[in-house]
């Protein structure tokens, strides 16, 4: 089976490969909430109770962190599920999608019988769309749904509101709906002003999910936002019952209310993108993107992608090739961004293997 996605480990450990430093999945290297391992071993006997199947206390909190209604909140187990689930509710025939981007959502589009065409994300604008060419595009291809990743994945790259609002309004124009996934927007500096479930659209859909800022991909906890009622009651009719298991449940109802955690996510962060950017720019043979998120993409100039990644698992390193991306090549790959003496470890033995200095 083909391998899209980051954070397979379980190759190499069977392997017989320990230790292994994993820089191909974006997940907070501070780990998993203590708060919440506390309490879920404190809470270990609710395993008796089926879930509550609509979700209501875990909703509320959601919808207090978002500052919208419950009504507005549909949790899953995982992003994914939020995906497949909206999918199979709008049944759009015609699809934008701006790519680079999560291979995810092209199976997601196959399974529903999208046709799927796609808008580049050049990297000669540093993958940020061209918005004015994305609008005339919009406006002159009868989609019935625009999606995209913000900040995106792979690139890293942050849409302005007052681009969106412009790309609103051509979907507008043409009865396209809009469907983002804001998987990563926690790790945009002051992400709250910047999210587009601030402007409450109903023609937008909003995917999030707790994997990454709160370091549970293994439990899986996603969760859409929605101000269309008509959308979300088909999803709820498709949706099968307790999807999100009672740990899960808890997880987000805990994590919402562990400020510290955040406060430290946000502090570490903003430190270290901005160092492993500032490093990576000493390098000779290579160029890093400036991001917003918890990964950076590079482009290498004096080693293929899948040269580096074999020669990193050499040294217990695991990396993303990111040559399977549309519209990239083997010529990128992406980094996670982790904690300082990791970074420190990754960057050194980067910089061996590229014959760099740093």
């Amino acid at each position: 089976m083909k391998d899209l996605h980051g954070g397979n480990i379980y190759t190499f450990q069977r392997e017989g490969k320990k230790n292994i430093l994993d820089y191909s999945s974006n997940i907070n290297p501070l780990g998993v909430p203590k708060k919440f391992i506390e309490t879920a071993k404190e809470k270990f006997d609710t395993l008796v109770h089926y879930p509550d199947p609509y979700y209501i206390e875990l909703r509320k909190k959601i919808a207090e962190w978002n500052a919208v209604n419950m009504d507005n909140i549909i949790v899953g187990n995982g992003a994914t599920e939020i995906l497949f689930l909206y999918l199979r509710a709008l049944k759009p025939k015609k699809v934008l999608l701006l790519a680079p981007c999560f291979a995810e959502y092209e199976r997601a589009l196959r399974s529903v019988a999208a046709k799927i065409e796609y808008f580049e994300l050049k990297e000669s604008n540093n993958f940020y769309p061209d918005v004015e060419n994305l609008k005339r595009e919009i406006e002159n291809g009868d989609y019935d749904l625009l999606l995209f990743c913000n900040p995106n994945n792979p690139t890293g790259q942050f849409i302005e509101l007052e681009d969106i609002k412009e790309l609103i309004n051509s979907c507008e124009k043409k009865n396209t709906k809009i469907f983002v996934d804001e998987a990563f927007i926690e790790f945009v500096e002051n992400w709250k002003e910047k999210t587009v479930s601030f402007l409450k659209n109903k023609n937008i859909f909003i995917m999030r999910a707790f994997t990454k800022f709160f370091a549970i991909p293994g439990l899986r906890l996603g969760y859409g936002i929605s101000f269309d009622e008509e959308i979300l009651k088909k999803m709820w009719e498709e949706k099968e019952p307790w999807t999100v298991n009672t740990f899960a449940n808890l997880a987000g109802i805990i994590m919402l209310e562990d400020k510290d955690y955040m406060e430290k996510t946000e502090k570490w962060i903003s430190e270290e993108k901005n160092f492993i950017y500032q490093a990576l720019n000493k390098f000779q043979h290579l160029k890093a993107y400036r991001t917003e998120c918890n990964f950076i993409l590079i482009k290498l100039f004096n080693i293929r992608s899948t040269s580096l990644r074999a020669k990193m698992i050499e040294k217990n390193i695991l990396i993303r090739d990111a040559s399977n991306f549309k519209f990239l090549d083997d010529s990128f790959v992406r980094l996670a961004i982790k904690d300082r003496n990791s970074n420190l470890k990754m960057l050194e033995i980067l910089a061996d293997i590229m014959e760099d200095k740093v």
